[in-house]
């Protein structure tokens, strides 16, 4: 990345003044969901910006020069914080008025915007697989009965949880009543019916091994790309 480009992305402008509520436009990626530092980039020229994605209803002019906050990407506008006229505004601007972002920066956004869907939908089915973090793991499947750990020479150390998906089972039994008659009584035991253990090396997914029953819906062994570093 160049230095200058570098500067750029680190440099904050405090904007202090209250945000304004703003749609949420599908099809953009939010820098937010992705754990990423914030963006920010410099006006070129007096920017105009609109409250939603299609640009029927403007919100101010972004004055120029000043830093703004890049809050999503798409192929078409950016939405972006910074100030105007009548205060700071929130809205959705062309990308010609900024500075331009770096592609590699771009690409990486949307390789992690890639990611961050199949996670999501993995979690939604309550589903894991290799690549996911260990907070992800946890959102999807909760807590662990149990945790290991192994240390490896030369090697990071590896962590285990283990689940335990239990059944209540009946159990019968025959007792003699005070009049001499025989009755059934039922109890119920809670039996393990299913064993899954989570290897992870440096907090990501490295091997799943169900033991017994089924735990994941999903027997096929799935794959995602460990978290994106964008900059």
């Amino acid at each position: 990345m160049r230095p200058a480009l570098l500067l750029l992305l680190l440099t904050a402008v405090p904007l202090t003044a209250p945000a304004a509520p703003i749609i949420r436009e599908p099809g953009a990626i939010y820098l937010s969901e992705l754990g990423t530092k914030p963006i920010r980039l410099e006006v070129r020229q007096p920017a105009p910006a609109t409250f939603d994605f299609a640009g029927k209803r403007y919100v101010g002019t972004l004055r120029m020069p000043q830093t703004v906050e890049v809050q999503a990407i798409s192929d078409g506008p950016y939405r972006v914080k910074g100030l105007a006229q009548q205060g700071q505004i929130l809205g959705w601007v062309d990308p010609k008025f900024l500075a331009p972002l770096d592609p590699e920066i771009l690409t990486a956004l949307r390789t992690a915007e890639e990611r961050r869907v199949a996670v999501a939908a993995l979690i939604a089915a309550k589903e894991i697989a290799m690549g996911m973090t260990a907070e992800e793991v946890q959102a999807s499947l909760g807590r662990p009965q149990k945790k290991t750990t192994r240390s490896q020479k030369d090697q990071a150390d590896q962590t285990v949880w283990e689940y335990v998906k239990y059944a209540t089972v009946p159990q019968y039994s025959t007792v003699r009543n005070p009049d001499g008659s025989l009755s059934t009584v039922t109890t119920y035991i809670k039996t393990p019916v299913g064993r899954l253990a989570v290897t992870f090396s440096d907090g990501i997914v490295e091997s799943m091994e169900q033991t017994e029953g089924t735990i994941l819906n999903n027997p096929q062994t799935t794959v995602v790309a460990p978290p994106v570093v964008v900059y």
